[in-house]
């Protein structure tokens, strides 16, 4: 096999730059450190919905242009339910002030509740009277009787502003909107689509880039503003809260929340990693030197990471926030098969110099290490072929950090060691070493079991087939949180009571609307819109024409039909106006003339809120949106998708084109449809960028064939048990194979390193196998569990799928360690890749 170390001017490239100048190593080692430190502080999270979308998904420009065309201000929902009727004197009261509290919120623009809904039956009178007397429940005359009644039976309000039971109320919380911020985001994504179709010119590829820079900095102060306003929200809240249950809910505070749950994360599992690998080393190496050496690298390799991070302002996500965790693993992994090498050559050899002992470890290790974190990049580097823009992210992430990771351990450990001179004490025998009697139990297992290790993997090979068969991708976005979370507990409510989270939008096209060439006759002067003077039959006005009773009734069949399904919250749309004003109207029909003047007259605030959401007349589009009940359990959202796809042109009779159905609902559908794919694109990519990598490193096509068995076995299992166990693919737990692999490969790669340095001593691959795992067996041991124990502690987490990540992930590597130390020699022994046992006429030994 060809050694990447054969070439002398590496080898003596590397002994001159590290080895020969410990000292300036780690003089110019520290200077790297130091620069990046300060850049640290540059290091961002970000929890944006632009991170759980697909990269190159129609449905997201589409949402973006709805977003722009019908507007989409900041805000968060405060529930209120008091102890005692929510209409009693007492309630109101207590909300009056709650109100008055919230209002009084530097960045508050307004508040909306009960008390300051347009009372449109108090007592019910035609428009005309309703036109300029319009009650409050704070209004003096205001009956409150027929108050309850309304909000009981108003299609605007029930369900929407108050919970079916009456027991509960919705406070809706305006932010004021930040103008400079939404304009620079419009034009950022103008300039990113001019990119994306190639059509971004020189002067234009600058402009994206100020964009950007100011994007970030104006993102980063109304992300901090809206941390305090949250921040002093739930202050407001908590002083009601002895009296009244009241949850908070809305896009803002989860977005703050869900930072805060990074930050967190990041916090605790590096730190908690730190504590974790401090008392496993020291247990495993009993000695400060050999436990610190991996600690202080991996430290330090993390330190190095955050700063290139922050410098090229690149954002951890809630996908990538355990990238600590990982970096702290692999680092930790190279030292421990580093200092095992080193203290096993020490006791092999006491009589050798620390300078050759130290080569002889680089020597040793260098070469199966590099090719195993080029495995493992190569699993990272197949998360770039899914579309899901996070885990794009964390792949060229974990690319980059296990470069990182593999130079500081290459260049800080043998110079530390040098400095610090050769150990007094000689380690104490194999036989003594922690984990001895396991390694050993492992070989003793392949050589006397070997049918049940045939067996076992035959079971876990079908189990798997069968759980991925059964795998699904169907998950709920309040499901990724833990019950005692405010994101939860807020949403669930909201869910439950108020009418739905998950936004879903279906776009009526009805095209542009066309003046006609005769005015339509004035109303009598006796007419019920007589005395609405802002109706001018001169007036050329376009939105004159397109306020028609044809387009009302298609747009309320779609918002009835819609309405009566079950997955379905509450709807607005034109048609919630169009019922409230028939209602008014007697409910007598409305020609296109009363139609047209009593939606161009309404009130202003009145419009604001019930026309200009669900309208565009320059597109000529209208907007029928509702919100999905997404904590129902049997909830399907892909066959909800279809299903309303397939009615709206079979029972509603319209044609493809004349509508599109679009929101959050759709995206996050998309995402989730996409992981099927995803899956299967990581999985062959990795296979297909592992095969080489193999025949490069074994020089043998049967040894190659050889090492994807047990790999693929101990990746592929995760997935099986996901399906038996009903857990979903989810954006975290779909890079699992990813990591396995890498993981699983670097097991193989250094026992079958081991096993070829072995063999020649005998020839005899029973006994080669018993020295393999009395020797290398124990790095192996020791670095699963560092590896898959730390894991464990992504259990601390509010974020479910990252709790699901680190317990599948700990059980593959688990699963990979066993393939490992049983399959895998048992392999050998029975295919002896090796050439033929014994030793050739001549009593030399030669590789097969």
């Amino acid at each position: 096999m060809r050694r990447l170390f054969s070439s002398a001017f590496w080898s003596d490239l590397y002994g001159a730059a590290v080895l020969s100048r410990p000292r300036l190593t780690l003089l110019a080692l520290a200077g790297v450190v130091a620069v990046c430190a300060v850049y640290a502080r540059d290091f961002r999270l970000d929890a944006s919905g632009d991170q759980l979308v697909l990269e190159h998904d129609d449905d997201v420009r589409y949402y973006r242009t709805l977003t722009d065309r019908f507007g989409s201000g900041e805000f968060v929902v405060v529930t209120y339910t008091p102890p005692e009727d929510l209409f009693s004197d007492a309630s109101l009261v207590r909300l009056k002030r709650l109100r008055e509290a919230l209002r009084a919120l530097p960045r508050v623009e307004s508040v909306v509740t009960i008390l300051d809904a347009p009372l449109l039956k108090n007592p019910a009178g035609t428009l005309k009277e309703l036109k300029d007397n319009i009650k409050t429940l704070e209004s003096p005359s205001a009956n409150r009787g027929l108050a309850i009644i309304e909000f009981r039976d108003s299609p605007i309000y029930q369900d929407n502003l108050v919970s079916a039971d009456l027991k509960s109320t919705a406070i809706q919380v305006n932010f004021h909107p930040d103008a400079a911020l939404n304009e620079l985001t419009s034009r950022r994504y103008a300039l990113r689509e001019l990119r994306r179709q190639g059509k971004l010119t020189p002067q234009q590829d600058a402009q994206l880039s100020a964009v950007e820079r100011d994007h970030r900095r104006l993102t980063d102060e109304q992300r901090s503003w809206r941390r305090d306003d949250i921040a002093a929200i739930r202050r407001v809240i908590t002083g009601f809260s002895v009296e009244s249950r009241i949850h908070l809910g809305g896009v803002p505070m989860i977005v703050d929340d869900i930072i805060s749950m990074i930050r967190k994360d990041v916090a605790v599992f590096g730190v908690g990693m730190i504590v974790y690998l401090v008392c496993l080393l020291s247990l495993i190496f009993r000695s400060v030197r050999y436990a610190a050496l991996p600690l202080l690298t991996s430290v330090l390799s993390v330190v190095v990471m955050v700063g290139i991070l922050g410098f090229w302002h690149w954002d951890v996500t809630i996908v990538s926030s355990n990238f600590i965790s990982l970096q702290l693993v692999f680092t930790i992994e190279i030292g421990v098969h580093f200092m095992m090498r080193y203290r096993e050559l020490l006791r092999e050899n006491p009589d050798w110099s620390n300078e050759v002992l130290v080569a002889a470890a680089v020597r040793g290790t260098f070469e199966p290490m590099f090719y195993a974190i080029l495995t493992t990049i190569a699993g990272f580097a197949s998360l770039v072929f899914c579309d899901i823009v996070p885990i794009v992210s964390f792949g060229w992430m974990m690319t980059m950090g296990l470069c990182i990771t593999l130079a500081m351990a290459y260049v800080l450990i043998p110079s530390l060691l040098l400095l610090l001179g050769k150990p007094k004490a000689v380690p104490q025998d194999a036989e003594l070493e922690f984990g001895h009697g396991v390694a050993l139990f492992f070989a003793r297992v392949a050589d006397r079991r070997p049918g049940l290790v045939y067996g076992v993997s035959a079971a876990f090979t079908v189990l798997t087939v069968v759980g991925c068969m059964r795998l699904e991708v169907e998950n709920s976005f309040i499901s990724y949180f833990k019950k005692s979370t405010d994101i939860y507990q807020g949403m669930a409510f909201i869910d439950q009571h108020l009418g739905g989270t998950t936004p879903l939008d279906v776009v009526l096209n009805f095209g542009s609307p066309a003046p006609k060439k005769a005015a339509e006759e004035p109303p009598p002067a006796d007419d019920e819109f007589s005395e609405f003077g802002e109706f001018d039959p001169s007036n050329e006005d376009p939105a004159k024409y397109w306020f028609t009773s044809h387009k009302l009734e298609l747009i309320e069949k779609v918002h009835d039909y819609l309405d009566g399904l079950e997955a379905t919250g509450k709807v607005m749309s034109l048609a919630t106006a169009w019922k409230v004003a028939k209602g008014l109207n007697n409910d007598k029909p409305m020609d296109d003339f009363g139609t047209a003047l009593l939606f161009k007259s309404m009130p202003g605030r009145s419009k604001e809120v019930l026309i200009d959401p669900y309208v565009s007349v320059a597109q000529g589009q209208a907007r029928i949106t509702t919100r999905i009940k997404d904590s129902m359990g049997h909830l399907r959202r892909d066959a909800l998708l279809k299903e309303i796809r397939a009615d709206l042109t079979g029972k509603l009779g319209l044609k493809e084109g004349e509508f599109r159905i679009s929101g959050l609902m759709v995206l996050y559908n998309n995402l989730l449809q996409s992981l099927y794919s995803s899956q299967i694109k990581t999985i062959g990519f990795s296979t297909l960028s592992l095969f080489p990598m193999f025949l490069l490193f074994f020089q043998s096509l049967r040894i190659s064939l050889l090492v994807i068995i047990p790999n693929f076995i101990a990746s592929m299992v995760v997935l099986g048990v996901m399906g038996l166990w009903g857990i979903p693919l989810d954006v975290m737990t779909i890079t699992i194979v990813a990591i396995v692999v890498g993981i699983a490969v670097d097991n193989t790669m250094h026992y079958l390193h081991r096993f070829e340095e072995e063999f020649p001593k005998d020839r005899d691959y029973r006994k080669t196998m018993f020295r393999c795992h009395a020797s290398v067996g124990h790095a192996m041991q020791y670095a699963t569990l560092t590896n898959a124990t730390g894991f464990c502690i992504l259990a601390l987490s509010n974020f479910i799928p990252t709790i699901l990540f680190g317990a599948l992930t700990a059980f593959a590597l688990a699963m990979a360690l066993l393939m490992a130390m049983t399959l895998l020699p048992l392999l050998i022994i029975h295919l002896k890749p090796y050439g033929p046992e014994g030793f050739p006429p001549g009593g030399r030994a030669v590789h097969g």
